[in-house]
């Protein structure tokens, strides 16, 4: 659990540093500008960092955790949860180096001409809503392509399971569009009338995603029934339409791993949505391939039996999308997800009482609400810092975590 101490926290606790630090030292008085961090477990510390501003600037004065614990990159949370929550902008810097010059290296720091180590840039970068707008971009681009190729050449092999395949292309370039438009507005700050953010703008995008593929799903598998029930003889497909159906599978395949990749690591559901229906194309793709070839082998129906086939395809995943989606949308609990966060509070502090978890997610954020007990005789201000620290630690360790409400209630007995 990490915390922020004040001079009175720090006094009564010089005894635990020494213990944990024989080069600990305190002066009588904390000045305007020094910050002082703790990492504790179950009210043990087990390291501390010491920080003065000047400016704009943080200078890191001290840093040091227990040394049978520093295998578990306490100091590097430590660093980064400091960071997270009290540094904004600026720069935090080491010019006093000494035993930690390579700890320094490996979190992000560099080294100038006068042997200062900084850590320079300290805004979050907002990695998930670029990489999440360049995995879109890259997929829209492919597609129309895609679109364009499979379309043209259907027409003109006369496959009409390859035009099948290529107004579902058309279709990924629609809903990628969505996506793209998804990204941007959900990532856009909290304001007024919006205090909980923009994230849910990802699931809406998601159901109108799921809605416009079983539409085209429909319009392509009653266009191939009615070509079949008319019973109107159908030509040959030629051959090149197989090399441009398994092109777009390839093609699809790693689309759907860098879109799956990306949306897993961002949490961005509509992107993982995107990502199962790339995943679909490759089959369709190669039923496309399978039923060309058995055209021309065999009788030019299968080709029309493929593009209905694809279009059932099509259909089934946006239902499914839209079930998927549904769940986020009705705050379906994980419960797996709020066993961790109860263990995490028991194992990391001292509250022994944890009850009524619920959590929602909005995007890929998660509202966490839960109640906690404190002995009744506690001051209000001793019982809020705990759940300020509480609050401040499991945001750190959970980065999904938007924001959480804690309620206390008092153990009477």
């Amino acid at each position: 659990m990490y915390k922020s101490y004040n001079f009175e926290e720090i006094e009564s606790r010089v005894d635990d540093l020494k213990k944990i630090d024989s080069n600990f030292s305190f002066e009588k008085k904390l000045k305007k500008g020094d910050l002082f961090f703790v990492i504790e477990i179950k009210d043990e510390i087990i390291g501390y960092a010491f920080l003065t501003k000047e400016n704009k600037d943080y200078f890191l004065n001290r840093i040091f955790v227990k040394k049978d614990e520093r295998f578990k990159s306490y100091g590097k949370k430590l660093i980064f949860f400091i960071v997270n929550t009290e540094i904004k902008k600026g720069s935090l810097i080491v010019d006093n180096p000494r035993e930690i010059c390579n700890f320094l290296i490996k979190i992000g720091f560099e080294k100038n001409e006068d042997e200062v180590y900084l850590l320079k840039n300290l805004e979050e970068k907002d990695s998930r809503k670029k990489e999440g707008q360049k995995t879109v971009i890259s997929s829209i681009l492919w597609n129309i392509i895609l679109a364009v190729t499979k379309i043209g050449f259907g027409t003109i092999s006369n496959s009409r399971a390859l035009l099948a395949d290529g107004f579902n292309s058309l279709s990924d370039v629609v809903t990628s569009t969505g996506i793209l438009l998804g990204i941007h507005f959900s990532n856009m700050p909290e304001d007024d009338a919006h205090p909980f953010g923009h994230e849910k703008i990802e699931s809406v995008i998601g159901v109108v995603m799921g809605i416009f593929m079983i539409l085209t799903a429909f319009e392509l598998g009653k266009g191939g029934i009615e070509l079949l029930l008319s019973g109107e003889k159908r030509e040959v497909p030629s051959t090149v339409a197989i090399y441009f159906a398994l092109f777009s599978s390839l093609v699809k395949y790693f689309m759907y791993k860098q879109k799956m990749r990306v949306g897993i690591e961002t949490e961005n559901r509509a992107l993982i949505a995107d990502a199962k229906d790339s995943r679909n194309d490759i089959f369709s793709s190669l039923g496309v391939v399978l039923g060309i070839g058995l055209s021309i082998v065999i009788n030019p129906v299968f080709d029309l039996i493929i593009s209905i086939l694809v279009s059932v395809l099509i259909f089934k995943e946006g239902v499914h999308v839209i079930l998927d989606i549904t769940d986020t949308i009705l705050d379906k609990q994980d419960t797996e997800f709020l066993d961790e966060i109860k263990k995490y509070i028991n194992e990391n502090t001292e509250i022994k009482n944890v009850h009524d978890l619920t959590m929602r997610k909005s995007g890929d954020k998660i509202f966490l609400e839960f109640h906690i007990r404190m002995p009744k005789d506690m001051s209000l201000y001793r019982a809020h810092k705990i759940a300020d620290d509480l609050e401040n630690s499991i945001k750190q360790d959970f980065p999904l975590v938007k924001n959480i409400t804690i309620h206390l209630d008092c153990i009477i007995n």
